[in-house]
């Protein structure tokens, strides 16, 4: 099993998890048709012992949640594309308007394992038009993209939830800069990404260990997130896990102040297009 598929693997048991509580903060029938296909004892163990464990992951799964449906619903855009999409199953859950399409950006071997898996668990058919597309965020994904049917003219929904750290700074950079050059007025971008401290915190010092050992290092973070947005072209709203009130009664740390010297953070972020691009 790859690096990158571990990680997708792992992302559907958490979401399986928060989906088999009786509290769940959402329904994942993806995840949890997944895990009950690829890790029987792993399903039955969640389907009689609620799970805390990936408290942090499911907060923040709801907060993109309610961010996506938002900006579809009060706004314009009709296009919404998931980077690094692994088994996301926005496109089954959620409540689309009508006119959505929801394009699934991920390497192309990820794309057939999972349409291969979707061709054989069945799921109800969603209420968006899905269409995968094979690429490399390291490489041309854009014109990968748009040969899949994307209009850089039209406003676009656009989710990167845990892949920029896995990149390098320039790279991360280089993805949101994309995503700016392929958004007309009215687009709006949701993402995550982690401060530039995490890496010197010494509590973070054996899980990031873990993962460079595993081949998933984190390689990447940003100081002031509202700054890097701008620069790019947009205006962010920016919160931590721990702001949101689904994080009450969780297992979800919360941080110190900002501008707390040496303080891990996550960033969750939606931003609306300030600087028209691709319309230009």
């Amino acid at each position: 099993m790859s690096s990158l598929t571990e990680t997708a693997h792992w992302i559907a048991c958490a979401r399986a998890a928060e989906s088999l509580r009786p509290d769940r903060l959402f329904e994942d029938p993806l995840a949890v048709a997944f895990v009950r296909h690829t890790e029987p004892a792993l399903y039955a163990t969640l389907r009689s012992e609620p799970s805390a464990r990936f408290d942090v992951l499911a907060v923040r799964t709801r907060f993109f949640d309610d961010r996506l449906l938002r900006a579809v619903t009060d706004g314009t855009p009709r296009q919404v594309v998931v980077l690094a999409a692994g088994l996301d199953g926005r496109a089954f859950r959620l409540p689309w308007p009508s006119g959505v399409t929801l394009y699934e950006v991920d390497l192309p071997e990820a794309v057939e394992r999972k349409n291969a898996f979707l061709a054989g668990c069945r799921l109800p058919a969603g209420r968006c038009r899905r269409v995968p597309v094979g690429a490399d965020l390291t490489a041309d994904w854009a014109s990968a993209l748009r040969d899949a049917g994307f209009s850089p003219e039209l406003p676009t929904v656009w989710l990167a939830e845990g892949v920029l750290y896995y990149l390098t700074g320039n790279q991360a950079d280089t993805v949101v800069e994309q995503v700016t050059e392929q958004s007309a007025p009215g687009s709006v971008l949701c993402l995550e990404q982690v401060n530039t401290d995490l890496y010197r915190a010494p509590w973070m010092r054996g899980w990031l260990r873990q993962m460079r050992d595993e081949g998933r290092p984190w390689q990447s973070g940003v100081a002031d997130p509202e700054a890097w947005l701008a620069a790019r072209g947009w205006h962010a709203v920016v919160c931590e896990p721990g702001d949101l009130p689904e994080a009450a009664g969780r297992l979800v740390p919360r941080t110190p102040p900002r501008g707390t010297p040496g303080a891990a953070r996550t960033w969750l972020i939606s931003a609306s297009l300030v600087t028209a691009t691709a319309s230009e």
